[in-house]
C-alpha cells in the first residue's frame, strides 16, 4: 500500500468517525422535534416517522401550564446570578494563585481546587443534600452557592492558565503609573483575559441551564423548581406524557442554542488562548 493510499484510507475512517459522532447528536434531537408536534397515539404507532401535521396542542398546553413560566424564571434567575458570581470570583482566585507560584498555600490551593474535577458529583450528593439541608440552604440561594463552587474548579483551572500568558511588564508599568494591586487587576487584567472569562461564561450558562442531577438532590420545594426539574416532572410513577416534554425540551433549548450559535468562536479562542506560553 503506498503512501497516498494510506492517507486515503487515514481521511475515510476520520470521516465515518465524523459522520457516527454526528449521527449520534441528530438523531436524538430528531427524535424529540418531531414527537413534540404529534399526539399520543401517533407516537405510539411510530417515533422515528414525520408527524401527519404539525399537531402544536403539546406547546400550548406547556405553555399553558403556570409552573413552566415559574420554572423558566426560577431557571433564569440561578444562571444569571450563579454567572455574575462565577465571573466576579474565579479570575480573582486565579490571580492570586498565578502571582504566588513560590508560596505553598497557594500551590495546595490550586491543586486542591483543581483536585475537584476527579471527583464525581454522585460521591458528595447524599453528605452535600444532607449539609445544605441542616443549614436550611435547600433552595435557589443554596444551589448558587454549589454551582458557583463546582464552576470554579474548572474555570480557575482555565484562568490560570490562561493568565501566565499575560505580560508582567503591563502590570509593573500599571504600578509605576501610581495603581494599586486592585486597580491594576480590574483595569489591566481583566480586561485582557476576556476571551478566557466568555469562554467560561457560556460554558457555564450551557451547564447552568441544562443541569438537572443537582437540582434534583438539593430542590425540595416545588416552587424552586428549575425547567429540567418541571421537564422531569411530566414523568409519573404510572405515566409519561413524553409528547409534552418533547414539546418543553424543545421549548428550553431554544434560547440557549442561539446564544452558543453567536458565541461559539469564543470557546475556542479562550480555551487556545492559554495553550501557548509567551
Amino acid at each position: 500500500m503506498t503512501v497516498k493510499q494510506k492517507q486515503k484510507l487515514g481521511r475515510f475512517f476520520i470521516y465515518l468517525v465524523l459522520i457516527i459522532g454526528v449521527m449520534l447528536i441528530i438523531f436524538p434531537l430528531y427524535v424529540t422535534i418531531v414527537n413534540s408536534f404529534k399526539t399520543m397515539p401517533e407516537s405510539s404507532q411510530s417515533f422515528f416517522t414525520f408527524p401527519s401535521g404539525l399537531y402544536l396542542n403539546n406547546y400550548q398546553s406547556v405553555i399553558q401550564n403556570p409552573k413552566f413560566f415559574t420554572a423558566l424564571l426560577n431557571t433564569l434567575i440561578i444562571t444569571v446570578i450563579s454567572i455574575g458570581a462565577i465571573v466576579l470570583l474565579t479570575p480573582m482566585v486565579a490571580y492570586a494563585i498565578t502571582k504566588n507560584p513560590n508560596k505553598r498555600f497557594f500551590s495546595f490551593l490550586l491543586y486542591f481546587i483543581t483536585g475537584g474535577m476527579f471527583v464525581p458529583f454522585q460521591i458528595v450528593a447524599l453528605p452535600l443534600a444532607i449539609c445544605m439541608s441542616r443549614m436550611h440552604l435547600s433552595n435557589k440561594f443554596g444551589i448558587i452557592i454549589v454551582y458557583v463552587t463546582y464552576a470554579m474548579i474548572m474555570g480557575v483551572f482555565l484562568c490560570h492558565g490562561y493568565l501566565k500568558t499575560v505580560p508582567a511588564e503591563l502590570e509593573e508599568s500599571a504600578y509605576l503609573d501610581g495603581a494599586g494591586r486592585w486597580r491594576a487587576f480590574f483595569s489591566i487584567i481583566f480586561p485582557l483575559i476576556t476571551p478566557i472569562i466568555a469562554t467560561i461564561i457560556i460554558l457555564n450558562f450551557l451547564w447552568i441551564w441544562n443541569e438537572f442531577l443537582i437540582a434534583l438532590v438539593l430542590m425540595t420545594n416545588s416552587k424552586d423548581q428549575t425547567l429540567m426539574l418541571f421537564i422531569y416532572s411530566f414523568k409519573g410513577e404510572y405515566t409519561f406524557e413524553y409528547n409534552l416534554m418533547f414539546a418543553a425540551v424543545v421549548m428550553s433549548i431554544i434560547p440557549i442554542t442561539i446564544l452558543y450559535a453567536f458565541l461559539q468562536k469564543y470557546i475556542v479562542t479562550g480555551l487556545t488562548g492559554g495553550a501557548v506560553k509567551t
